[in-house]
């Protein structure tokens, strides 16, 4: 009997290893659940543009834009045909949504590839808001509570600082305000629909060209040498450090020698020159996990994010 079942896995195997040995067959999507501009989107299209340059792959890297809630783009990738040539570039918010109930599926319903860079974050408000410091957003937000419109991704990263941030003054309550990601949240801030929010270092980066944004602080764990002026929350006073990596996800049951050969693309566009330099002249650390290592970090993130992600479903 036992001879038998090996000689169906062995046959398993050589049915399979034809498929594989041809992957990728066509250009490989890249869902990012965020409106272009993003951090997800700049780093999506960073990598697929290392992967194209220096051939790492056969087929070429596309990006795709998915607007509204993330959680649209993300149930794409999970139930998209897994051959393969579908993958999710997304973060913590996909934690987030699950954690707060915003979504009923999560990172488990997915089959972690890899994570690439490590990104703080700031809040912020306009250049010309009345808020000349996070002490006075979180006064004016204690004494009218509620009343502050701050601009988010419900549960989503910026969610998640927002949170914390407001947790650190009691009795202040900021009006959560269904946005989306940094791109989207940048237009309402300076269209004046919002009156604050939460970019990523990238985003800041990006959209702080022309002056129009005061950020209040930066949650790293020190200041950031590209943005030294900015202060960490926890050198004004507030005990809040935030960072997180992009994570790279395939539908769940992707082959794993496919999963492996696409991390392996992403390790190698990451060791590039041009990766490098986008990295750090976006303000990421450079960090790559995959695999067993990749799986560790994932169910420790889970811990630290499940009880912050609850508190977006409270009032």
């Amino acid at each position: 009997m036992m001879k038998g079942i090996f000689g169906l896995g062995v046959l398993a195997v050589m049915a399979a290893a034809p498929a594989f040995a041809a992957w990728p067959e066509r250009p490989i999507r890249v869902v990012v659940p965020f409106a272009a501009g993003g951090t997800s989107d700049q780093m999506g299209r960073v990598f697929a543009r290392a992967i194209d340059e220096n051939k790492l792959l056969s087929q070429p890297v596309n990006v795709f834009n998915v607007t509204g809630h993330y959680s649209v783009g993300s149930r794409q990738i999970k139930d998209a045909a897994p051959d393969g040539h579908n993958f999710l570039l997304v973060h913590i918010a996909l934690m987030g949504g699950e954690a707060s109930g915003v979504m009923d599926f999560g990172f488990r319903d997915f089959k972690g590839v890899a994570a690439t860079g490590d990104f703080c974050l700031a809040p912020v408000v306009k250049n010309d808001s009345p808020y000349k410091s996070l002490k006075e957003l979180l006064e004016a937000a204690k004494r009218a509570p509620d009343t502050i419109q701050f601009g988010v991704n419900i549960a989503a990263i910026n969610h998640l600082v927002a949170l914390q941030i407001q947790q650190t003054t009691p009795g202040a309550s900021f009006r959560y305000v269904q946005v989306g990601g940094g791109a989207e949240n940048f237009r309402a801030l300076i269209g004046g629909h919002t009156q604050a929010s939460v970019l990523s270092s990238a985003e800041l980066v990006n959209f702080q060209g022309g002056g129009q944004l005061r950020p209040l602080g930066y949650t790293g764990p020190k200041r950031h040498p590209g943005l030294p002026d900015i202060p960490t929350l926890k050198e004004l006073g507030y005990d809040v450090e935030f960072c997180v990596a992009n994570w790279w996800f395939a539908p769940k049951a992707t082959p794993q020698p496919v999963v492996d050969a696409f991390a392996d693309a992403l390790r190698k566009a990451q060791q590039t020159a041009y990766v490098q330099k986008e990295l750090a002249d976006r303000l990421f650390a450079s960090i790559f996990l995959a695999g067993p290592e990749l799986d560790r970090s994932l169910a420790e993130t889970w811990k630290r994010i499940e009880p912050i992600a609850k508190m977006a479903t409270k009032k």
